[in-house]
């Protein structure tokens, strides 16, 4: 595995929280006297606030490190996760990796073998298909939500997505187009103004990216896309639920 880079937050979060010791390797160190709160063995417990803090934070970094990196194709189906490797790669304990791979077998993103390890799952087409059906039905509801409020900033955000997703056409380059009309969906579901129904669409999509299947877009199939959703963003622009869902449904399941 390369060596983990983090965007801004992400490096914030790291020196915040590399500023509480770790009691498990630096509580001993320095020969402190006893009035030290640092060798309080209260405050050294896995189960004070300041403790459990500190975990979810990092359990949360270790589990949307490598979420991303799934989402990106840098971590296939079939990849083993090592749990110390990770731990040393991220700069944490192994607790946050551990308890970051339980969540990410929840989400349905990793499977764990006894005896074996975590390894990232695969998704078969029976499941991909089923999984296409629950992708669509979410976009078709996002749109019901939100076609009877659209606002104009709503608008204009979902058309720089759209122009974007134009500018790939004509230069060919699929990647981009993809990138364009999913950051275009994302935006969707955020107008939408439903969490629950954005959060269950983000972890369904995940999913989605586990399968063997590679989308391969011509030419053709990009114009085809650009111009449905170009299509559904004039459907939710005239505030008509029903046409939005209809152009969703009929020209967007790409």
């Amino acid at each position: 595995m390369d060596a983990m880079r983090f965007d801004a937050p992400q490096a914030r979060n790291r020196r915040e929280t590399q500023d509480v010791q770790d009691p498990m390797s630096n509580g001993h160190e320095g020969g402190g006297n006893a009035g030290d709160p640092g060798h309080d063995p209260q405050a050294l417990s896995d189960t004070t606030p300041l403790a459990m803090v500190r975990q979810h934070s990092l359990t949360a970094l270790v589990r949307d490190e490598i979420e991303r990196r799934i989402a990106e194709g840098l971590l296939a189906p079939g990849d083993k996760l090592n749990e110390a490797d990770w731990a040393a790669r991220l700069a944490v304990s192994r607790g946050p990796v551990r308890e970051a791979f339980r969540a990410l077998e929840q989400a349905g993103l990793v499977r764990n073998e006894k005896h074996r390890g975590v390894f990232v799952r695969s998704v078969g087409a029976a499941e991909a298909q089923e999984l296409d059906v629950v992708c669509a039905a979410l976009r078709e509801a996002a749109c019901r939500m939100l076609a009877p409020r659209i606002d104009a900033a709503q608008v204009a955000e979902l058309r720089e997505h759209l122009n974007a997703m134009r500018d790939a056409v004509v230069a060919e380059k699929g990647e981009a187009f993809l990138q364009a009309r999913d950051a275009f969906r994302a935006s969707l579901f955020v107008a939408a103004g439903n969490a629950r129904l954005r959060e269950t669409y983000e972890g369904t999509v995940s999913e989605l990216r586990l399968s063997s299947r590679h989308a391969v877009l011509t030419h053709s199939a990009m114009d085809a896309s650009y111009a449905g959703h170009r299509a559904l963003l004039s459907a939710l622009a005239s505030r008509d639920a029903d046409a939005s869902a209809n152009r969703m449904r009929e020209s967007c399941g790409d």
